[in-house]
């Protein structure tokens, strides 16, 4: 869904703070759980949704991370970077432009 779209940033290396680990650690457990977990050309995509994703999205913000605003085809979108790593977002209009609320986050790992 959200693996080739642009602004995802560079990476400079992920945070290695406690609670960022261990939000980290929750979501790429939901997503084997799950089965979102999926072998890219370079990378592994580990994807969490639902509780795991709030947590981690609310995490980033109360670590400052700011918010970046996307509007595209499947609704309007609030990203968070996850610093190295990915993102998280929260899905705040869907495609009709109906408010939701709908998170999810993206953990991409080398290979």
């Amino acid at each position: 869904m959200f693996a080739g779209a642009p602004g995802l940033a560079a990476p400079s290396g992920p945070s290695v703070e406690p609670e960022a680990l261990e939000h980290y650690s929750y979501c790429v457990a939901e997503a084997k759980d799950r089965l979102s977990v999926f072998v890219l050309s370079r990378q592994i995509l580990y994807r969490c949704h639902g509780d795991v994703a709030i947590s981690y999205f609310n995490y980033l913000g109360h670590a400052h991370v700011l918010d970046r605003r996307v509007e595209d085809e499947t609704g309007v979108y609030l990203f968070r970077t996850i610093n190295g790593v990915g993102r998280c977002w929260n899905k705040i209009f869907d495609e009709a432009r109906f408010p939701v609320s709908a998170f999810g986050c993206e953990i991409f790992v080398d290979i």
